[in-house]
């Protein structure tokens, strides 16, 4: 398994929004900045899918180091990270029986792979982030093709990603294959992030539920969602796709978010 391959440094500046000294390189370039991802992530995702205990037993800072060709970071002249694209080595079949059950699944299954040396024919993205300031500039477009120039240089055939549409943060209640069909007023599919992976050659390939699942105490889930939770039952929560379950009577939130496994064929 090439788990150090690289790619060529990259300039981007997809929507002539000026960012023309932003570039992207891989971790396996850079390994200096790998200090700069937590502030990344940190900027962008709900503090519960950074702080719970998330459905898989993986330190991922580790597993990023052990393949950091695929960790792609998104830099400006002055070396500022400003997005963080991760992704992890698999082997798949390359049908749905196949597939992991989701985001926590294919942490775990890549993690084994690194474990025993085995040899991956996929590569699974695990997230792309790009900080507030960059945001709406087309760079989201940069690390989606980045990640699958990365993973055709490793030898996949296939970048496979548990897509967590952005719009349903605002319909937590409505069911994902509902929600699949919904489309703008022009036809488009609704969603933008689902909508930017499909022009680009994405293929749905179907739903992940659950794909995370994350845990953590009342007290912990009061503190990250800023809510009381004065009993046990369904709550809708800030930056969730999904309700979070609470049962007071074992001191215990549970989130389980279901995510679109969409597939990318690389030039491989």
């Amino acid at each position: 398994m090439n788990a150090g391959v690289r790619i060529p440094e990259q300039r981007t500046d997809v929507d002539g929004s000026g960012d023309g000294d932003v570039r992207i390189v891989t971790l396996a370039d850079r390994p200096d900045l790998a200090v700069s991802i937590p502030g990344v992530l940190g900027s962008r995702w709900p503090m519960f899918m950074l702080a719970g205990r998330p459905g898989h037993d993986v330190d991922l800072t580790s597993m990023a180091v052990q393949a950091p060709g695929h960790q792609l970071l998104l830099v400006d002249a002055a070396d500022e990270v400003l997005g963080v694209g991760l992704s992890v080595p698999l082997e798949w079949d390359g049908t749905m029986a196949g597939l992991p059950a989701g985001w926590d699944a294919a942490v775990t299954a890549s993690a084994d792979l690194l474990g025993r040396g085995g040899t991956s024919n996929a590569v699974c993205a695990l997230s792309i982030t790009l900080t507030p300031a960059v945001t709406g500039r087309g760079h989201a477009a940069g690390m989606i093709n980045a990640l699958k120039q990365a993973a055709a240089g490793a030898g996949a055939a296939a970048l496979i990603a548990p897509v967590r549409p952005v719009l349903k943060t605002r319909y937590p209640l409505m069911p994902m294959d509902r929600y699949l069909t919904w489309r703008t007023e022009d036809g488009q599919v609704f969603d933008p992030w689902l909508r930017l992976h499909l022009g680009l050659g994405g293929t749905v390939l179907g739903i992940a539920d659950p794909s995370m699942t994350i845990t953590g105490s009342v007290t912990e889930w009061r503190q990250w969602v800023d809510l009381p939770l004065p009993g046990s039952g369904e709550y809708v929560i800030p930056g969730g796709l999904a309700p979070l379950v609470v049962d007071r009577d074992v001191d215990a939130g549970v989130y389980r978010e279901p995510n679109v496994w969409v597939m990318h064929r690389t030039e491989s």
